[in-house]
């Protein structure tokens, strides 16, 4: 109970931080909208090959502008060493960390929402206003896993002056699995025959993100106390 309540409590202040400064999600947005402008000029796509094309574009924008958002949620911790306070407190390390999780992937889910919207006005693919249902489960899984790793590295690289450069370099090669199996469910369940399902790529999806945060758990307190 204790457990739960601490989470509470840091994501609630994490939200109320958010709204005061507007900072973590309103980047986050702002890439995603940039990105999606960035693919309509570099890649030639049009109403025949959309289809094809729009797993691959939402998953990339949501790493790259996920991995920035979260970074900004990690650095408000270091300010003044405001995570002091909690080492110092009552509250564990799990807990933090696990409260942390949820806060990164809440805003998350949000600048994916807006980005879903923003490529549905963009690229005309009404589509996906549909396919959300059954879209919702590998948005969250992948989410999870996003959140998970970029909340450890985060607080890796904020220690350092080159963090914003690190962050990146971190981050996306260990969630690559993560992509794939985002990228292959969604086309899955845009473009997939009436035999396909995807069920594997769920799995794998849950794999990685029970792995990610097992690990992460056991690192984040050493990580902190250095």
């Amino acid at each position: 109970m204790r457990f739960a309540a601490n989470i509470f409590l840091v994501v609630k202040k994490d939200l109320l931080l958010e709204l005061r400064g507007k900072e973590a999600l309103s980047i986050m947005i702002f890439l995603s909208l940039l990105l999606l402008v960035v693919f309509n000029l570099a890649v030639d796509i049009n109403r025949d090959n959309v289809s094809e094309l729009v797993s691959g574009i939402l998953w990339v924008i949501f790493a790259f502008s996920g991995i920035l958002g979260m970074g900004k949620t990690s650095l408000s911790e270091r300010d003044d060493d405001a995570y002091l306070n909690v080492v110092f407190s009552s509250v564990s390390m799990e807990s933090f960390f696990f409260a942390k999780v949820l806060s990164n992937l809440l805003f998350l889910m949000i600048m994916e929402l807006f980005t879903i919207v923003f490529f549905v006005v963009l690229f005309d693919y009404e589509r996906l206003f549909s396919a959300l249902p059954g879209l919702s489960i590998p948005l969250l899984l992948g989410s999870f896993g996003f959140s998970v790793v970029g909340t450890l590295f985060s607080f890796l690289s904020t220690g350092s002056r080159f963090g914003e450069i690190i962050l990146p370099l971190l981050f996306l090669p260990l969630v690559v699995p993560v992509l794939i199996g985002g990228v292959s469910s969604t086309d899955i369940i845009l473009n997939g025959s009436a035999g396909d399902t995807p069920g594997k790529w769920l799995k794998i999806l849950l794999v990685f993100d029970m792995l990610y945060l097992s690990i992460s758990l056991i690192l984040f307190r050493y990580l902190v106390e250095e």
